[in-house]
């Protein structure tokens, strides 16, 4: 039986990314902070799907908590053969004026939880020879991000540091993926107070999307024909636009 790890898997691509793995009959191990939205996936995965499901409560923006949740998958007896890091925030706000505590929370949970747990995991899995970590990132991370700052640049780092693994990790069985949606409906934007733009996928086609193309060879895989074309412009320009389409939205 195989089994997926997938964090911040209580909700939005990380839960639809659930579904998808539990229709095909793996066991499912979902991380996430809040006890009762676990409960509930739980109770979704099982009864719908009937395959085992764990799930851990835990922040992983605290100091030491990639490691703790490594070593309480191998407590309860699992070496995941797919490790998906879908764990993140972002604070929108001008860059200064967001607390630093939450901007260093966001580093902490998106770069040194994703570093932390791929380079944990992916020696169990060398020494399998096989294994697949998905780090999800976002098409923020090609351009600066202005108002949403941190959040952009800490997907910058997700994506070079899957880019880097991954080839480090050529010839060994293991796949490191940089998933790079763009807009995605999720509870994300009201939590970190920013505008959804027009365009947008909704959390099911992001996570079936990654599901059905997972296997791909390349180390980075971008959904949807506008977010590939954006990528196709300056990066300045880019950084310009999504600026100038939120502006119009909260005007709205």
């Amino acid at each position: 039986m195989k089994t997926v790890l997938i964090t911040g898997g209580s909700e939005g691509i990380g839960f639809e990314l659930a579904k998808c793995y539990a229709k095909d009959g793996w066991t499912v191990i979902l991380a996430a902070r809040n006890r009762k939205k676990l409960d509930t996936a739980k109770e979704i995965l099982t009864k719908q799907f009937h395959v085992q499901t764990e799930t851990i409560s835990i922040d992983l923006s605290e100091q030491g908590s990639a490691q703790k949740l490594y070593d309480t998958v191998k407590e309860m007896g699992y070496e995941p053969d797919e490790l998906i890091n879908n764990a993140g925030a972002g604070y929108a706000g001008t860059s200064w004026e967001i607390p630093v505590e939450d901007d260093e929370r966001l580093v902490s949970l998106n770069d040194t939880a994703v570093m932390t747990l791929s380079k944990l995991f992916i020696k169990d899995m060398i020494r399998k020879q096989n294994g697949l970590i998905v780090n999800i990132a976002s098409t923020g991370a090609f351009q600066p991000g202005p108002y949403i700052a941190s959040y952009y640049a800490s997907k910058a780092f997700v994506v070079r540091y899957s880019q880097a693994m991954n080839y480090e990790a050529a010839g060994t069985g293991v796949h490191v993926l940089a998933y790079c949606p763009g807009p995605v409906d999720t509870a994300f934007y009201k939590k970190s107070n920013g505008v959804r733009p027009p365009f947008y996928m909704s959390a099911g086609q992001a996570a079936g999307y990654l599901y059905r193309h997972r296997d791909t060879k390349k180390d980075i895989l971008i959904p949807g024909l506008i977010g590939n074309l954006s990528n196709l412009l300056p990066a300045r320009v880019r950084m310009h636009l999504i600026v100038m389409i939120k502006g119009n939205m909260k005007q709205k």
